[in-house]
């Protein structure tokens, strides 16, 4: 069974920096599990390691498609599996790296996907614009916050995105599910005071290096909003922005709300989906890790 490091967790507790280490130390390659640094166009809003920051390490499934392009779990579950045995066979060690849960899922455990669809309306094309945002602050209050409630067409969308979310986030292994690797996995966190605060900041660097810039020459008419890249955290909050309904201070303030939420649930997913490690490296050393991952090594 191929052995394979996963460093996942919370957005914002330095999971990149710590397998380029882990890289350098087991002579290993990353394997991006991060559902937008897949978009090339999408650099500063995914926070993305740039080439400059990678130390030499290759890193796979970084700037692979086009932002306008769709990119599903079971595409990245083949891709990614291929990259394993490739990584291997030239007696290299593969290193998963990434926050987004349900990937990592799909990689380690053996259950099929199906090709995913897109999901239809017709359930709600029969209510009026006042029962949509009924059910959207019923659903997800956050999100009825900044839609108006005559603007359909948010409103469908957003409890579109929503029901995505709750689908995805139960889908679970046929039963009795055989792992696929041998697997570390360490799920990277922060105290919750810590993890807000470097999650706030981020945002600002983000904002500081021009993602209102990068956003407005993605966006080049009303409808590039339903792309699936413009639906990610740091990219949707603008279309209300671009549209007058709030300042600047409010759309940092918005997106920071909505990556905490993220990692809230994040937090909670990891807690109930993944057997890992929990680490934190305010707490924990390098040193330390470095010998717990030689030791599974060494393990036939």
């Amino acid at each position: 069974m191929r052995k394979v490091l996963v460093i996942s967790g919370m957005t914002a507790t330095g999971k990149s920096s710590a397998a380029i280490q882990m890289a350098k130390r087991f002579n290993g390659e990353i394997i991006s599990a991060d559902s937008v640094a897949v978009y090339r166009e999408c650099t500063i809003g995914s926070a993305k390691i740039l080439p400059h920051e990678q130390e030499g390490i290759p890193h796979h499934l970084i700037d692979t498609l086009s932002y306008r392009e769709k990119y599903s779990v079971k595409a990245f579950q083949q891709d990614a599996k291929a990259l394993i045995e490739s990584i291997s066979e030239r007696g290299k060690l593969p290193i998963i790296v990434g926050g987004t849960g349900l990937y990592i899922r799909a990689l380690l455990w053996d259950y099929p996907l199906k090709d995913e669809e897109p999901r239809s309306t017709e359930h709600l094309d029969a209510l009026s614009n006042e029962q949509l945002y009924q059910k959207l602050c019923d659903e997800d209050r956050e999100a009825a916050n900044v839609i108006h409630i005559n603007n359909r067409k948010r409103l469908l969308r957003a409890l579109i995105r929503y029901e995505s979310q709750q689908a995805d986030g139960h889908i679970e292994p046929q039963p009795e599910p055989q792992k696929c690797y041998d697997d570390y996995t360490l799920i990277f966190s922060h105290e919750r005071s810590v993890l807000y605060q470097s999650i706030n900041q981020r945002v600002r660097t983000m904002i500081d290096r021009g993602l209102e810039a990068e956003v407005r020459g993605l966006i080049r008419k009303d409808e590039d909003w339903h792309l699936q890249s413009m639906q990610a955290i740091g990219y949707r909050e603008f279309q209300g922005y671009f549209a007058g309904e709030y300042n600047l201070e409010a759309l940092i303030e918005l997106i920071q709300k909505n990556t905490r939420n993220f990692a809230k649930r994040q937090i909670t997913w990891f807690k109930h989906q993944s057997d890992g490690q929990w680490v934190d490296m305010n707490e924990m050393t390098v040193e330390f890790l470095e010998k717990e991952i030689e030791a599974w090594l060494e393990k036939n």
